[in-house]
């Protein structure tokens, strides 16, 4: 075993202390591994080994172009032969200048709510068939939503709906081109903030249409197989993210079933 103060005082990492051959042969069976299985690669490689070592040894493997970082700590071997992942864009939706407005006013009237804004309209691009209705989506603390609602239904008379239930949906959301719809947040929901607007993250979306069903039945069925197809060809699709979250909702063998039945979509982590 090398001492690990070697590897602090070279400059250029070499194929004999980077051990790449016996990392090959350790991962080279694996889909992906985790930044925590690759420590313990390496601590099993040095007499003596610490953080800063693996700091710099994970920043040559990356520079090197050695392993390939596919989600938060899990990366794939680079196999220069084979077309295995190839980086995606980063999925930022652009909104109507509508849904904008709207998002400013609930930012200045409630400026102490937690509150996140998307519509339908951005996934229109990932179907084939293109929905009448644009659903403006408005998840607010629980606590707050019904106040949102009064304040919004002032402005918007007649388009402002609170969690509406199938009947509801059916009878009066879908008879209008533009609704708003205003439901409970869910805590912890992955999102962002993309041009001042509060978001959800696509692995969100992709959850959320498949756990409200009732809401959504516009975007399934062949259709929904074109979303998933489409969204993970295209963009990045955080796989720890995307189960995590729909654990959290109770949809994570749906949408595991739905990747390996109906779709090519080859997932790194299983």
């Amino acid at each position: 075993m090398a001492n690990y103060e070697n590897i602090l005082g070279t400059i250029s990492m070499t194929k004999d202390n980077l051990y790449i051959i016996e990392l090959r042969k350790t991962f080279s069976n694996q889909i992906s591994f985790r930044k925590s299985e690759l420590r313990e690669f390496y601590r099993n490689q040095y007499d003596e080994f610490d953080e800063n070592a693996f700091r710099r040894l994970l920043y040559s493997l990356e520079k090197d172009k050695i392993i390939i970082k596919v989600d938060t700590g899990v990366y794939i071997l680079n196999n220069n032969n084979e077309n295995v992942w190839q980086p995606r864009k980063k999925f930022i939706p652009s909104f109507s200048p509508e849904l904008k407005s709207i998002s400013n006013l609930i930012q200045k009237k409630f400026p102490y709510t937690k509150a996140i804004m998307w519509e339908t309209r951005i996934l229109h691009d990932f179907m084939l068939h293109q929905p009448g209705q644009n659903l403006m989506i408005l998840e607010a603390e629980k606590e707050a939503a019904e106040s949102i609602y009064n304040f919004l239904d002032n402005q918007f008379k007649g388009r402002v709906f609170l969690d509406p239930k199938q009947d509801v949906v059916d009878k009066y959301v879908l008879r209008i081109s533009e609704s708003i719809i205003i439901t409970p947040m869910i805590s912890r929901s992955p999102h962002q903030r993309v041009n001042d607007i509060p978001c959800p993250k696509l692995e969100k979306i992709l959850v959320d249409i498949i756990a409200d069903a009732e809401m959504f039945f516009m975007f399934h069925g062949q259709e929904l197989v074109n979303i998933y197809k489409l969204a993970f060809h295209d963009y990045q699709v955080s796989e720890k993210t995307l189960f995590w979250y729909a654990r959290r909702r109770k949809v994570e063998q749906k949408i595991r079933a739905l990747i390996s039945q109906k779709t090519d979509i080859k997932l790194i982590q299983q």
